[in-house]
């Protein structure tokens, strides 16, 4: 095999490959990336731990059609740091390989491709066009609150429904719930499957900037996302989804109206004194007439801030919330302001637009001591 293409090509189409890799594995193999070379100038870069894969095709000058794979992470910083526009790859009936760049000659060891995992083939039972922005931000700000690990598989993936005219996206990890509901202009088929969290925000990723559509194909235990020249294949997660609408609550004995960038960074300031697993804290809230006070006190110091807000008379309740899961919201609300609706102290914390129905974060309170 040998090909001459651009360095910045190739060096895009690796780094997407590389997410898809795995970082450890008994089989060699899938720490590599796959490189097949063909007639008429296609080169096809794929990554795939068997979980997620990633496929990409550019455009190459192809001297002797040919495949391998080589170690993503070598072949990652080899393509980096190239000195030349363009980059020269020629491997031998040996799978050794030589990549050149410039003056810069490299060999590096290549693996048989006969021991690299197909793509699963997925048949297309069904299909959607979705905007890539409109996915990709509903991604960004649900895909956060999936589990990362759950003896329960469906909580460790996000759920995409395909309604008639619109979608919506549910993550939850048994802490809280984030979901978002987008209308669409068009009509679609609608669909329900469950997709890990990694899968999605690698897909994300990808998606960049893109502004085109991506096009869905899902079949039993699959699904295909493509974007451009990229296909990202992934495993669809079998079960049913857990039944979050029960629980969340559907009245409250406060809301308040809020600015976002007020609560966040009384959060954020108050989160300071959090240095590491061993010494944290709760955040507090404390409710009262006119008034959060929001505060934290660990081993390494305390902090006490206040936000004025308009609050029913005799207002009073104190509530207390792990800081990330507080952050992890705020950072990805587009609105100058929310609401948060709140009942008792052991009560969780409901997140919404002042209007619509956009999103929806719930949160778990962290039990108080003084609430014992």
């Amino acid at each position: 095999m040998k090909f001459i293409c651009g360095r910045d090509a190739l060096n895009a189409v690796v780094t997407d490959a590389s997410r898809a890799v795995a970082a450890r594995s008994s089989m060699p193999v899938l720490e590599g990336i796959y490189l097949k070379a063909e007639d008429g100038g296609r080169l096809t870069v794929i990554g795939n731990d068997l979980e997620i894969a990633i496929e990409s095709v550019i455009d190459a000058d192809v001297r002797e059609a040919g495949e391998v794979v080589l170690n993503a992470k070598l072949l990652a910083r080899i393509i980096a740091a190239s000195g030349d526009v363009s980059v020269s790859v020629e491997t031998d009936s040996n799978n050794l390989t030589l990549i050149k760049s410039g003056n810069a000659k490299i060999e590096i060891p290549g693996i048989p491709s006969d021991d690299f995992p197909d793509l699963p083939h997925v048949d297309e039972e069904y299909s959607a066009s979705l905007p890539a922005a409109v996915l990709k931000n509903m991604i960004e700000t649900t895909a956060f609150a999936a589990a990362k690990t759950d003896n329960d598989p469906t909580r460790m993936g996000v759920q995409l429904k395909i309604a008639e005219h619109g979608l919506s996206m549910v993550a939850l990890d048994g802490y809280r719930i984030a979901r978002r509901i987008v209308e669409l202009e068009g009509e679609y088929e609608p669909k329900e499957m469950i997709i890990p969290e990694k899968s999605l925000t690698e897909l994300a990723r990808i998606i960049g900037d893109y502004d085109g559509d991506v096009k869905i194909v899902a079949a039993p235990g699959h699904a295909v996302f493509t974007i451009d020249s990229c296909r990202l294949v992934t495993r669809l997660i079998e079960g049913s989804y857990t039944n979050y609408e029960r629980i969340i609550p559907t009245s409250f004995d406060l809301e308040l109206e809020c600015s976002t960038a007020m609560i966040a960074d009384s959060v954020r300031r108050a989160s300071l004194i959090i240095i590491n697993d061993v010494i944290k804290g709760p955040i507090k809230f404390t409710i009262t007439d006119g008034n959060i006070n929001v505060s934290c006190s660990t081993s390494a110091g305390s902090v006490d801030d206040n936000i004025a807000v308009d609050t029913p008379p005799d207002t009073m309740l104190e509530i207390g919330f792990y800081n990330r899961y507080l952050q992890d919201v705020f950072n990805v609300v587009p609105d100058d302001e929310i609401v948060m609706r709140f009942n008792k102290s052991v009560n969780p914390l409901i997140i919404t637009p002042k209007e619509g129905n956009d999103y929806m974060y719930m949160i778990l309170p962290i039990r108080l001591r003084s609430s014992y």
